[in-house]
């Protein structure tokens, strides 16, 4: 996810930890979760580079704990930064741990779908008999790198769902990729958060469910959604994300990186979901352009 209201300067006090190819701050304590984010951003950094024209974003990975959170986002939900006055260009923000927000995650899947939840226990123990999503917010990491590529790489993406997909397909294509053995850890919180029939009610009955109400209220405005409405649309574009990269392959991903690098393909008066599934279609995935066209 991005965010737009991050204090200035976050992490510049923060311990730091060198040796990869981006600057690594981390708060007190943390620095095994620090070494663990910062070792997987590094190994995504190479590739991604790879992939998108040899761009190198110059950016900082700041592993946080609640303490030294500076953001409107809840505690525990990553993000992707680029306002003027950061310590690098872009800052690539984690949690060091858990907190209120992962255990509401929990919950709401819980109350939902205790079937699923059950196959949550199995695939993220905490070996006490609860849930520990630790191993899926490491493999995020990924995600909010994909951030940094998009905006300091120039991809002109015409809305911020569009940039959300892009995150995801970079994060899948990394892992089934680079570190299969992973996928599992990825894909089985967002398979019981989409999958979820009650969820996907309450959503749509008391929250926000279609791209346009993403694009009118998460980044700000009137009535901004909840972040765990924000979560079940990341559940949905996982998914999407795997569906795209099981049809269209690494090359899936490329294609969409060529489309909109330093590219403004449509004016803002012409940014609909029919214009853009059309668009998709033919340039990016016959997959990513009918998700788009039947999203609802």
């Amino acid at each position: 996810m991005t965010a737009r209201f991050c204090q200035m300067a976050m992490g510049s006090g923060l311990a730091h930890l060198g040796g990869y190819p981006f600057e690594v701050r981390y708060s007190e304590g943390s620095l095994l979760r620090a070494r663990a984010a910062a070792d997987i951003a590094a190994d995504a950094y190479v590739y991604f580079s790879r992939l998108f024209s040899g761009v190198e974003p110059d950016i900082a990975v700041i592993v946080a704990d609640e303490a030294d959170w500076e953001s409107r986002q809840p505690y525990g939900l990553p993000f992707f930064n680029d306002d003027d006055g950061q310590i690098r260009p872009g800052i690539v923000v984690m949690p060091a741990g858990s907190g209120d927000f992962w255990i509401a995650m929990g919950q709401d899947l819980h109350e939902a779908s205790p079937r699923g939840y059950t196959r949550l226990l199995v695939t993220y123990p905490d070996g006490a008999g609860g849930l520990d999503l630790q191993p899926y917010f490491d493999l995020v990491t990924i995600h909010e790198l994909g951030h940094a590529f998009e905006t300091l790489g120039d991809l002109r993406l015409p809305t911020f769902w569009l940039g959300e997909i892009f995150a995801n397909l970079a994060l899948h294509a990394f892992v089934a990729t680079r570190q299969p053995e992973s996928l599992n850890t990825l894909e089985v919180l967002s398979i019981v958060g989409a999958q979820s029939p009650r969820l996907g009610a309450r959503m749509r009955a008391e929250g926000y469910s279609t791209l346009e109400d993403l694009e009118a209220h998460y980044t700000g405005g009137d009535d901004p959604m909840s972040p765990l409405n924000y979560v079940w649309y990341q559940y949905r574009w996982q998914r999407l994300a795997a569906q795209m990269f099981d049809s269209d392959g690494e090359n899936g991903l490329i294609r969409f990186w060529d489309c909109f690098h330093a590219t403004d393909l449509l004016s803002s008066g012409e940014v609909t979901a029919a214009s853009l599934a059309a668009l998709l279609r033919t340039e990016v995935s016959e997959t990513l352009g009918r998700a788009v066209q039947d999203w609802q």
